[in-house]
């Protein structure tokens, strides 16, 4: 048996089922979120302030406003989330694997943001990106239109 120094952060961080994990640090706190895959509530999310002691706060995704798992495949629904925070505001991206139909990168990607970890969480936006792990940094909204980057300066 092997003696560990209290407070050593172990890899996994969470054992057990938790795959795809998203990690967050926001002040002192660190938020982690999974995939769910076919499985209600989407996106688990879990709490730390030091990366040892983890406390569950739930699925994000709670019903099918937030997520329509209807006709999901086995191993379908939520594939790597991705979490990020700016301007107060807490953003979720997740792609929701419906069919397999095409190849299983070819899912739509959503964004649902709130003001707390714990909600209220917005109504999805469908994003342009599409794929299986979308970032919330690159994802832009359908109705938004990128203008071209500017030449570099000679």
């Amino acid at each position: 048996m092997h003696n560990r120094p209290a407070g050593l952060i172990r890899n996994p961080v969470l054992p057990g089922s938790h795959p795809d994990p998203s990690i967050l640090r926001v002040g002192p706190d660190f938020y982690l979120a999974t995939s769910t895959f076919e499985w209600y509530p989407g996106v688990r999310l879990h709490h730390s302030t030091d990366l040892v002691h983890w406390r569950p706060l739930g699925g994000t995704l709670t019903g099918t406003r937030l997520l329509d798992l209807t006709g999901c495949p086995d191993s379908g629904g939520v594939w790597a989330p991705g979490l990020s925070h700016a301007d107060g505001l807490f953003h979720l991206v997740y792609s929701n694997v419906s069919t397999y139909t095409g190849g299983f990168t070819d899912c739509p990607n959503h964004l649902i943001t709130a003001p707390s970890i714990e909600g209220p969480w917005s109504e999805p936006v469908l994003l342009h990106a599409r794929g299986t792990t979308c970032s919330p940094r690159t994802a832009a909204p359908a109705t938004t239109t990128r203008s071209p980057s500017p030449a570099p300066a000679p």
